[in-house]
């Protein structure tokens, strides 16, 4: 599949099954692969999502692609922010529900996730590469289940009918070269991103690793993200924290 006209999504490798489509991206990406290539999978035999936990789902269900950007490093920390965007727009169209952001990308529907984001970054010899790994449940029954260690839902059950993947993918590889033909062109889609986090206002738990390797974590109210999409934490202390990636937990 070629669409001459954009970028993200000009070419399309489609391959039945294989352990990550991250990895095949990435290593495509280090023999001198053009930005926007996107491959996409039937089935991934290593397929993983964000801390280390395994993406699953049904053979020929579900969106399982990635995409090759290389962003000047000054956009690079929207990339999240506009796939996040385009995921849930899609839901949103297709199957007429309200679609939320649980900080930093995972989408979610009455709290059930539907779709998450896996951003990985390297830096080479022609430039940063950002690797976008997507998966977006469309047929799978994910009710009850849980591909990443919490509770899922589908776009198929949540538009009461089987919908058709490929033009899931085409619908949503569309918007994301809309939106970074935006950002590219010196936009910002934050404030729309900023819009759908349901995160905000929350009193939250955030776990991350620091720079020395070790685990800590904050705990306060979710304030607000600020420029760069870090969330601000303010503790029970009044210290303000402001976190560049994490495990979100909500808290009563």
């Amino acid at each position: 599949m070629r669409g001459s006209e954009r970028l993200i999504g000009r070419e399309v490798r489609r391959v039945a099954a294989t352990g990550s489509t991250m990895d095949d991206v990435a290593q495509a990406s280090r023999e001198g692969a053009a930005e926007g290539l996107v491959v996409s999978a039937d089935a991934q035999t290593s397929g993983r999502g964000r801390h280390q936990r395994e993406w699953a789902s049904e053979a020929g269900k579900d969106v399982l692609a990635s995409v090759l950007f290389r962003p000047r490093p000054a956009i690079a920390g929207e990339i999240g922010m506009l796939l996040a965007l385009s995921i849930a727009e899609v839901v949103e169209v297709v199957c007429g529900c309200d679609v939320r952001l649980k900080w930093p990308n995972d989408v979610r529907v009455d709290g059930e996730k539907v779709a998450g984001i896996l951003l990985e970054s390297e830096q080479g010899p022609s430039g940063l590469a950002v690797v976008a790994g997507i998966g977006l449940n469309v047929n799978s029954q994910m009710r009850g289940v849980s591909p990443d260690g919490v509770a899922a839902v589908s776009m198929s059950e949540l538009a009461d009918r089987e919908l058709n993947r490929d033009e899931v993918l085409e619908e949503l590889l569309g918007r994301i070269d809309g939106y970074y033909a935006e950002v590219r062109a010196g936009g910002t889609v934050a404030p729309a991103w900023r819009s759908r986090l349901e995160t905000i206002g929350q009193r939250v738990t955030v776990t991350f690793v620091r720079g020395d390797g070790a685990e800590s974590s904050v705990a306060g109210v979710a304030e607000d993200v600020d420029e760069s999409g870090r969330l601000i934490v303010r503790d029970e202390n009044g210290r303000a924290w402001p976190v560049a990636a994490g495990e979100v937990t909500l808290r009563e």
